[in-house]
């Protein structure tokens, strides 16, 4: 089972930060899961939320916004001991510091759908500039981005992100020819796992953060593990 930072490690440092990126490798962990937005020039740029007041404690909306403008804002305000500020980094900048990454899960949140071309096309430039190959992933919640993906840029995988409700993840995976099912741990059933293998996905799940649900995890066969608190989990790794 492998070990995937959640944003970075957001218990441990910043979200979708650099420096939050260079904690979880000072962690020994090159596994990553991070947000994508697309700016008002058309920069994918790493933060969760649409908007830019949770982290930053600023208002704004990225769509609305420039990458110049968003590297102004602070992403560590919420971390007050956080020793420097930490700019919203746009995705080149994430992938320019971490050669030695060994995979990244990209999650595109959901955008208007006049902008799904743009945000596929950058993604798709993204990852061919940085030689990612099949050590990527595009993961969404939304069917239209991964549906977009499958017809225009199919040779890069993708993932479909399924809440823990979600009925029949898997046929909505067989249909955008997905090659991850990315489920909420409440979610998962050994028998979802077993049929996914058997149609050889990956299976990863989010977010655990305690020890108990990492080995259920472990026992269930999932194949990675997505976590707010590496620090934690490595514990449970070490006892694999």
């Amino acid at each position: 089972m492998q070990l995937i930072g959640h944003r970075g490690a957001r218990r441990e440092a910043p979200e979708n930060t650099l420096g939050g990126f260079a904690h979880l490798r000072s962690l020994g962990i090159q596994r990553v899961e991070l947000d994508l937005h697309l700016t008002h020039d058309n920069q994918l740029v790493v933060n969760h939320d649409a908007t830019t007041q949770r982290t930053t404690l600023q208002t704004g909306t990225i769509s609305q916004l420039s990458a110049a403008a968003l590297a102004g804002y602070n992403a560590a305000a919420q971390f007050k001991d956080w020793p420097h500020v930490e700019p919203i980094p746009t995705l080149d900048q994430v992938l320019s510091e971490w050669p030695e990454l060994e995979s990244i899960q990209l999650e595109v949140k959901t955008a208007n759908h006049y902008r799904i071309p743009a945000i596929t096309q950058q993604l798709a430039r993204t990852i061919e500039a940085h030689d990612l190959g099949e050590r990527a992933t595009v993961t969404s919640i939304d069917v239209r981005i991964l549906a977009h993906m499958r017809e225009y840029f199919p040779k890069i995988q993708r993932g479909y992100v399924a809440e823990r409700f979600v009925r029949d993840p898997l046929a909505t995976c067989h249909r955008l020819r997905c090659k991850f099912l990315v489920m909420d741990y409440r979610g998962l059933r050994a028998d979802l796992v077993k049929n996914a293998h058997a149609a050889g996905m990956h299976v990863s799940t989010w977010t655990v953060n305690d020890l108990a649900s990492a080995r259920r995890m472990q026992a269930l066969g999932v194949d990675s593990l997505i976590s707010d608190c590496p620090t934690l989990m490595l514990q449970a790794f070490e006892a694999q």
